[in-house]
């Protein structure tokens, strides 16, 4: 949790799948932040994420993606170059993949945010 710059309830919507070769997918969907905990005051309402997943491989990717639902997502924020060296700012999910994704309950949502303010405390 402390690797995470973002922590936050989410609705995950719109998600769409794209074959890129015979072991990986491409996958975008639609995030709307319903409860921000850590760092969503610099998150925007909603916004477009995408990935990769690469259900052969064990490790940091995911192996199908998430269906459409409530996730506590843990995502970071990484500076890109572009190829005329221009830097940007994007929120990626935290690695490895498969963490970055908790399906929602109540308790998970207790637990995760008491963690959260004992963070903000030391």
């Amino acid at each position: 949790m402390k690797n995470s710059d973002y922590i936050a309830l989410t609705r995950i919507t719109n998600v769409r799948e794209k074959k890129i070769s015979e072991t990986s997918i491409s996958v975008m969907a639609t995030v709307e932040i319903l409860k921000p905990w850590k760092g969503g005051e610099k998150l925007p309402a909603k916004f477009e994420i995408a990935f990769m997943i690469f259900p052969e491989l064990l490790g940091k990717w995911l192996k199908a993606a998430p269906p459409e639902g409530d996730y506590i997502l843990f995502l970071n924020q990484k500076t890109v170059k572009d190829n005329k060296g221009n830097e940007s700012q994007l929120i990626t999910l935290y690695e490895p993949h498969p963490f970055a994704f908790k399906e929602y309950s109540r308790e998970i949502e207790d637990k995760i945010r008491e963690a959260v303010q004992s963070q903000k405390g030391n």
